[in-house]
């Protein structure tokens, strides 16, 4: 695993004592283990998979940057000077699709799209729309195309393990939860409770928008493009608050689904920064 990818599963900067990254393990281990995530058991043991082996890749370079950087440089220059921790942190370590593999993701990810596309043309990530008339047949159309290229994506994934499979799978996963999540009906609370309710379910629609102008501008009013930045961090911020404010129930279920398909869209736009995958 990449160092910057390990840093940001952590959420941390630099370097860290070993008690510091411990208790970040066990924080991630209490939200994310299958036994806590039961609605989401396939995502939630990926999760685990890329926790451990972050902890792992950290561990290694906490402990003992110098051994640990041997064993990634060849026996040049480079090996006999400390790199910065920039360019430890920027190095990229994801090979290419081959020929082959992008004969595979392709189609597959293209099939992806269709479903998305038909989601938010017809403005099915409002809940009350997916049961009225010709909605409610666009609606499952929807979900046939994504469950399709989902079913596509983890079977490849499974046999080559290429981060653009296991990151386009994972996306399409939760983006499937989310769709048939519908509008989540939370227990009542006090006043407060529910003014969180309502900044959480606008943090959904914002990320929901940011999702549309990355991958769809053209179905974007022109006057509200060119806000995906800051919508995508501010609902990353409230979700995140969300999820410390409630640490069970029905609420932390529907944050932890949200930070997760933050986490996954991220992903897929770090693979496209890289010229891995385009979209």
């Amino acid at each position: 695993m990449e160092l910057r990818k390990a840093l940001g599963i952590f959420r941390i900067e630099g370097r860290v004592s070993m008690e510091q990254l411990n208790t970040s393990f066990r924080e991630l281990v209490k939200k994310y283990h299958p036994d806590k995530v039961r609605e989401h058991p396939e995502w939630a043991h990926e999760r685990m998979s890329e926790i451990n082996a972050a902890y792992e890749r950290l561990t290694n370079w906490i402990a003992d940057p110098e051994t640990e950087q041997s064993a990634r440089f060849t026996n040049n220059s480079a090996s006999h000077t400390h790199p910065s921790f920039d360019e430890e942190v920027l190095r990229r370590e994801t090979p290419p699709l081959s020929s082959r593999g992008k004969d595979l993701f392709y189609p597959l990810f293209h099939t992806f799209m269709d479903g998305l596309i038909i989601y938010y043309q017809y403005g099915l990530e409002k809940a009350n729309y997916k049961e009225e008339g010709v909605r409610r047949f666009r609606f499952r159309e929807a979900i046939r195309h994504v469950e399709k290229a989902l079913g596509g994506l983890d079977a490849i994934a499974r046999q080559t393990p290429h981060a653009a499979f296991k990151a386009s799978a994972r996306f399409a996963r939760l983006t499937l939860a989310d769709m048939n999540m519908g509008s989540p009906v939370f227990p009542p609370g006090p006043p407060k409770t529910a003014s969180m309710d309502a900044r959480f379910r606008q943090a959904r629609k914002d990320l929901d928008m940011v999702i549309k102008e990355i991958f769809f501008p053209e179905m974007v009013p022109q006057h509200l493009q060119g806000r995906s930045s800051a919508l995508l961090y501010s609902s990353y911020a409230e979700f995140v608050l969300y999820l410390t404010a409630f640490t069970a129930g029905e609420r932390q279920k529907a944050a932890i689904l949200q930070v997760a398909r933050y986490d996954a869209l991220m992903d897929m736009l770090e693979l496209r920064s890289e010229g891995i995958i385009t979209f």
